[in-house]
């Protein structure tokens, strides 16, 4: 019994390696399909949710904290479903234009601050700011 093996040894040894690389080109064909599905999700409601004044702003709302408070759930949602598709090494780099969408603060506390897209008197730019966080956070979808 053990002469049978050690005499086909080689073309076991093939089986094996061809099947575990069957395996994971299917595998990787899978993923990189889910994740173009994922990009495509996470882009239509980003989109959705920020359409009236993301890429360009129709009419910019009064009270832009109120709007962005308004739809944050529903981009909160989006972000935690997309998250598992970013590549480990872009994990990092997501969260923090995640953050800085969100927070002008800088601190963790503070789950939404949105004074970075408001017009001050020391923000005379703050649309730029805004179309430049959202962009950001939409380059990560790019990628499929």
């Amino acid at each position: 019994m053990i002469e049978v093996f050690l005499s086909s040894l080689y073309p076991i040894i093939g089986a094996i390696l061809l099947a575990s690389f069957v395996g994971y080109i299917t595998w990787r064909n899978n993923f990189k399909v889910r994740r173009a599905n994922a990009c495509a999700v996470f882009r239509s409601a980003v989109l959705s949710e920020l359409g009236l004044i993301y890429p360009k702003p129709a009419v910019w709302p009064e009270n832009i904290d109120v709007f962005l408070r308004s739809h944050f759930t529903a981009l909160q949602i989006a972000v935690e479903n997309f998250r598992p598709f970013v590549p480990w090494w872009n994990r990092y780099s997501f969260e923090r234009a995640w953050f800085r969408y969100r927070c002008s603060t800088g601190r963790k506390v503070d789950i939404q601050c949105y004074h970075h897209y408001m017009a001050f008197g020391d923000n005379p730019n703050y649309k730029a700011i805004f179309y430049a966080n959202v962009s950001c956070l939409l380059s990560f979808a790019n990628e499929t």
